[in-house]
Formats: C-alpha cells, sequence, structure tokens
C-alpha cells in the first residue's frame, strides 16, 4: 500500500492535495462529508452517512425494526449492506429491550377476564412457577420487543423436560401490567391455589412415567 502525505487544501476548499514522499507527483482528493466525519474522529456519523447513502433505510429505521425484535443480521440481508454497519445502533436499543424487560418483570400480572385489582408482580410468582413445571428459574431468558400498537411484548424462553419453551405476555407500560398471551404464561401466570393443582398434576405425571 502506497503512502500519501497532506500537502495543501485547494483555495476553494473542494479536495485536498497530497504527494508520494520523494517523488514529485501530485494528488488529489475530493473533501466529501465522509472525508470530514473521519478528520474530525467521527466515526459513528461516517457509519450513520454511509447508511444513508448507500441503504434504502435511515438509522430511525433500522433502530425501530431492532426495537420490533429484528436482528442485525436480517436487518442487513434485507437492506443489502454489511452488518457491521447495523451494529452501529444496535447497542442502545438492545438496552432499552433489555430494561423494558425488567420493568415487565416487574409489573403485575393480570389475566383475561380479571375484573379484581392489581395482581402480584410476574417477578415475584415466575420462579416458582417455572420450578412446578420442573424449569430452573435462573436459566430463563427474558427479552422484549415493541409491537405495532405501542404497547411491548415480553418473552420468556427456558428449558423444561428436556424441551424449549417459549411464554409471551402483553406489557402495558402505561398501566403497568402484564397479560399472558399464550399458554405457557397463562401457566406461568396462575394463582397460588391454581399453582399446587398444577404441581400435584406435574408429580403424578412423573410418578406415572417412571412407574
Amino acid at each position: 500500500m502506497q503512502e500519501l502525505r497532506f500537502v495543501a487544501v485547494s483555495e476553494d476548499g473542494s479536495y485536498a492535495v497530497l504527494s508520494v514522499p520523494g517523488r514529485s507527483a501530485r494528488f488529489v482528493l475530493p473533501i466529501d462529508e465522509k472525508l470530514r466525519a473521519v478528520a474530525q474522529g467521527q466515526t459513528s456519523r461516517l457509519a450513520q452517512y454511509e447508511i444513508e447513502v448507500e441503504s434504502p433505510l435511515r438509522p430511525k429505521e433500522i433502530q425501530a425494526r431492532i426495537r420490533a425484535g429484528e436482528t442485525a443480521e436480517e436487518i442487513a440481508d434485507a437492506a443489502g449492506i454489511p452488518v457491521e454497519r447495523v451494529r452501529w445502533f444496535e447497542g442502545p436499543v438492545l438496552a432499552e429491550r433489555a430494561y423494558i424487560a425488567q420493568q415487565a418483570q416487574a409489573a403485575s400480572v393480570r389475566r383475561p377476564g380479571d375484573s379484581s385489582g392489581p395482581g402480584p408482580r410476574l417477578a415475584d410468582i415466575a420462579p416458582s412457577r417455572l420450578k412446578a413445571l420442573g424449569a430452573d428459574p435462573d436459566d430463563g431468558q427474558w427479552d422484549s420487543r415493541k409491537r405495532g400498537d405501542g404497547n411491548w411484548q415480553l418473552t420468556l424462553t427456558f428449558t423444561a423436560a428436556g424441551r424449549l419453551h417459549v411464554a409471551e405476555w402483553m406489557f402495558d407500560p402505561r398501566r403497568r401490567h402484564v397479560l399472558p398471551e399464550d399458554d405457557n404464561a397463562a401457566r406461568l401466570s396462575l394463582p397460588d391455589a391454581e399453582l399446587r393443582s398444577e404441581e400435584r398434576r406435574v408429580g403424578e405425571e412423573c410418578r406415572s412415567r417412571w412407574s
């Protein structure tokens, strides 16, 4: 790779004059937005500029799609750009999703048809419900994604009886409650009385399996 050195800037400021050490040849380099970003150490601005120029997706669109649950790989593949350019905007949104997942776990549980006041917090009851299903609460993976209706979807991925399971709740940040949206989430949201019944059922199934 040939080394070049900066000599001067054109009078109108539109290009830089470069030279090869020890030679008389001169080269010109247009001074565009990308070069200005590099000269000022604004590498994140450079990545944003490249995405805006080379991709139909704007940074806000990329972040919105990550917030909705898409991966950087999926977005890069759809937009036809290197995944590294998408990752420039991934970190803050993933942190936001993790924060929302924590907030959702601290919310109260409601079930379809509930007319009573706030129920127990999901974080307080989920561990015992997971144990009743034969899962290790510490191995569960919580995540969230923003839905088209403005609410958030809370997702828990866990392993029970050697199989991978997914449970999903709708989280309403304004009312601070979660609502089960599938059978697994409904089981993990059981009231204490129904939990004891579920534990007996699981115990009977285990005994019959090994008898």
